[in-house]
């Protein structure tokens, strides 16, 4: 049985309806699932909203629609896309054509899309790769913390827009702020609201780098009371505005100086 996917994971869909029912049938609810239906509104959906993951009928809005695709993928790199499709000779021209242009994930309908297979599917393409390396060099001093209050830092790194501050992160771990300030402090980490911070600016620098996306959708993105704010954090931490950051910096350096900041007496 495959692990489920966080609880507040967003998903967009470009379905058609008997796909787009099976896939709130497997995820469960349906407030996760975003539905747009064309690429036009899928692209304006993107924009704004947290999304984890697209899953699409390539064929959907028409057939074939490779230079939707194409343009998608070259405004939001960041976002892992999962084909779903029927068996018809329509689909599968489709998903050739767009392996060529990056395509990686493909569930056949009503062939490899049980609950398991498609969670799964699903689960694996949404590991963002730039979180999964922060998690990693912060392993050690997870470790140290009680194995709720990890699994909560986790889920509030994959999911940084659900979580406004260090409240949330004891509530989602079941202890104290006393308590969770206690464990972070053992661990030789920072004040557990700087936890929260990084985690926000970790996905807004990810976010920043895909060129579809703008200063004020990310801050939307990451429920951010406004797009000030977000340029205060990121000049804090980075010494660089939202809008220099794609540019002057390297993705080493942003975890690098993420870590520095999270540790301040350390610079691993």
């Amino acid at each position: 049985m495959t692990r489920p996917l966080h609880n507040l994971d967003l998903i967009l869909t470009l379905l058609p309806p008997r796909l787009l029912r099976h896939v709130e049938f497997v995820i469960g609810r349906d407030d996760r699932v975003i539905v747009a239906k064309t690429w036009v509104e899928l692209d304006m959906l993107l924009r704004t909203n947290p999304v984890s993951i697209a899953v699409i009928d390539p064929s959907s809005d028409g057939a074939g629609k490779t230079t939707e695709f194409e343009r998608v993928r070259a405004n939001y790199p960041s976002l892992p896309i999962v084909a779903y499709v029927p068996l018809t000779a329509a689909a599968f021209r489709a998903v050739a054509q767009l392996s060529r242009l990056g395509l990686d994930h493909v569930i056949l309908y009503c062939h490899d899309d049980s609950a398991d297979r498609m969670l799964a599917t699903i689960d694996k393409a949404r590991s963002n790769p730039l979180t999964i390396r922060f998690i990693k060099v912060l392993r050690p001093r997870l470790d140290r913390l009680p194995i709720s209050i990890v699994k909560a830092v986790e889920e509030m790194l994959a999911e940084p827009h659900r979580y406004p501050s260090a409240q949330d992160i004891a509530l989602s771990a079941n202890v104290s702020v006393v308590r969770l300030y206690r464990s972070f402090h053992h661990a030789n980490l920072g004040p557990p609201r700087r936890m929260v911070m990084a985690a926000k600016l970790l996905r807004a620098y990810s976010h920043l780098r895909d060129p579809g996306q703008s200063v004020g959708g990310v801050s939307t993105k990451l429920a951010y009371r406004n797009p000030r704010v977000l340029a205060e954090h990121m000049n804090e931490v980075f010494g660089l505005t939202p809008s220099r950051v794609k540019d002057y910096l390297t993705e080493d350096q942003a975890v690098a100086r993420l870590l520095a900041w999270i540790v301040p007496d350390e610079t691993n």
